[in-house]
């Protein structure tokens, strides 16, 4: 199956679309993305993905002439003629053409934007639950945490770990130890039946997927709050779970080597999946 992308204007298949050698995006990491999930011909929750990509450009002083209509036209239109009904889109905007100076030289932003199937993922992977890490090194924030940047070098070497050890992702912790997300997730445990996640002024990306299950949950009347974890903390808790745009709520039943309450999924962590299937139209 041939898949189509976009890029600076034009619609071509995959293997024809290319970004020149010279891109800010590949010589210096000058750009930011989004990832959104597509279903039959929908963007879940896209106005607060655009709202983010907005918010990101605005922050890294990048010029985003495209609206929201518009950015929304073109993921539907690759993924129709990709044939997908239901896949990840990934926007990328760079600041354009790198003139051996890193100041912006004036050269029009270009936007990337391609999709992919996701119906790869394992469904055992939902009801059986996954095993995460701890990274080895402290997640230092350089920039903006809220910026969703395409320097991902960190994240890169922490998944890099997870694999080595045998595990689905990578938990980030601060220099101080507290945790904050995993390499491309956001994190959630669960306590007494309560849902803990840690906060957003820790230097955490504010996931959509994570404002949508916080939401999820005061409409389903189950206790939340964010707060403050610690290693000693995940010890304790009796369930835990991952969220993103693409894989949704995700149950984690191991961290670091050690079982997660009962070492399956949790009655909470299912009420969640249940409520964001049921919004979403998600199997």
């Amino acid at each position: 199956m041939i898949r189509f992308a976009y890029v600076q204007g034009e619609f071509l298949p995959e293997a024809q679309a290319t970004v020149p050698v010279l891109d800010r995006g590949l010589m210096l990491g000058d750009g930011i993305f989004e990832t959104v999930r597509l279903k039959d011909g929908s963007i879940e929750f896209f106005d607060d993905h655009y709202a983010r990509f907005c918010r990101s450009a605005e922050l890294v002083r990048m010029r985003q002439p495209w609206s929201g209509p518009e950015l929304e036209s073109i993921c539907a239109k690759i993924c129709h003629l990709s044939h997908l009904t239901d896949a990840s889109v990934r926007i990328t905007l760079t600041r354009g053409a790198y003139k051996g100076t890193l100041s912006d030289t004036g050269d029009p932003p270009r936007l990337v934007v391609t999709c992919s199937d996701v119906e790869r993922t394992d469904p055992k992977l939902y009801t059986e639950g996954v095993a995460i890490s701890i990274a080895s090194f402290p997640k230092v924030h350089a920039i903006d945490p809220s910026i969703k940047a395409t320097q991902y070098l960190p994240a890169v070497l922490a998944r890099l770990e997870a694999d080595s050890q045998g595990c689905y992702e990578s938990l980030f912790l601060d220099p101080k130890g507290r945790v904050l997300e995993l390499s491309s997730a956001s994190f959630f445990g669960v306590k007494s039946g309560q849902i803990l996640t840690p906060p957003l002024r820790l230097g955490l990306l504010p996931g959509i997927t994570r404002a949508a299950v916080m939401r999820l949950a005061k409409q389903d009347k189950i206790p939340s709050k964010e707060t403050v974890l610690r290693v000693p903390d995940l010890n304790g808790l009796d369930e835990a779970f991952l969220t993103s745009a693409v894989r949704g709520v995700m149950p984690i039943v191991r961290i670091a080597g050690v079982p997660v309450g009962a070492g399956r999924p949790g009655p909470v962590t299912s009420r969640i999946l249940k409520a964001f299937r049921q919004e979403t139209g998600r199997k």
